[in-house]
């Protein structure tokens, strides 16, 4: 009885010693030797695995760079010094280094906005979306449940009255808040001397008025101010090209609906502020 149940156990134990042993020696004999310019280009990555280069993580990065299949300049998140390192390793010139952000086009908190009904679903902008477009009365505005807030992994969404925002400061620009909004209102932009538009509302201003005090109305005061010829209305709604935009603050001031702030360094200053 203990010989039957015995000397199988011993042969499995072999057979497995065997096997191990195999595969230690195939994976010595055809193992890929290490790129020495792919672990430099991986040392140089902040090492976040944000996947906001495009590749799966640092590792894929510095693969693609090595390979030739990649420049040293989509590390967001590592910012000027890092693509420093990157161009020096690559032979490279380091490019002007202008830090984006994630930012939700959308300032319709609660004060400024009203509601079409009284959700009682779950929760979650994704599920709310799926009522009627949610809660508010502007199809375009933020649903409030932080969807993105769950998403980020760098403490970089906080909820302000019903409203995500995005501190510029921290975010790394992973994109996952962006994948994460079914109101498709987040979008990347200069984090620093630029002017932002908050408002995705497409709608005619005398609509968008009447349920939302800080939307855009189409006014083009903003463009008729604009020293640069730098916004321009598209489709019911102001848009500032950042590669024009000097930051003088000069749309700020004239909205008069309050839905533009000016980046001073990584700071969103209102126009309160400016005229204070």
């Amino acid at each position: 009885m203990f010989e039957s149940i015995f000397y199988p156990v011993i042969l499995v134990g072999l057979l497995g010693l065997i096997a191990g042993v195999g595969l230690s020696i195939a994976t010595i004999v055809f193992r890929t030797p290490e790129d020495p310019k792919e672990t430099e280009l991986r040392a140089a990555l902040p090492g976040i695995n944000c996947g906001a280069c495009g590749f799966s993580g640092c590792d894929g990065y510095a693969k693609a760079m090595a390979a030739d299949e990649a420049g040293g300049g989509l590390c967001t998140p590592g910012g000027a010094e890092t693509q420093e390192k990157l161009a020096a390793i690559l032979g490279e010139t380091a490019g002007s280094f202008q830090k984006t952000a994630a930012f939700v086009r959308c300032n319709g908190q609660c004060q400024f906005t009203q509601t079409k009904m009284d959700y009682q679903g779950a929760k979650t902008c994704y599920a709310a979306n799926q009522v009627f477009g949610g809660q508010g009365s502007c199809q375009q505005s933020c649903l409030g449940y932080g969807d993105c807030l769950v998403s980020c992994d760098y403490d970089a969404i906080e909820m302000i009255d019903g409203v995500a925002k995005i501190k510029p400061n921290k975010c790394v620009g992973c994109l996952k808040c962006i994948s994460a909004c079914p109101k498709l209102l987040i979008k990347m932009l200069p984090a620093e001397n630029t002017a932002i538009v908050t408002c995705s509302n497409t709608e005619r201003g005398g609509g968008v008025k009447k349920i939302c005090s800080v939307g855009c109305i189409t006014c083009s005061k903003c463009v008729k101010v604009c020293p640069e010829n730098a916004i321009e209305i598209v489709e019911n709604l102001a848009v500032i090209n950042p590669d024009l935009c000097t930051n003088c603050g000069e749309c700020v001031i004239a909205c008069p609906q309050n839905c533009i702030l000016q980046m001073q360094g990584t700071t969103a200053v209102t126009k309160e502020i400016l005229a204070g």
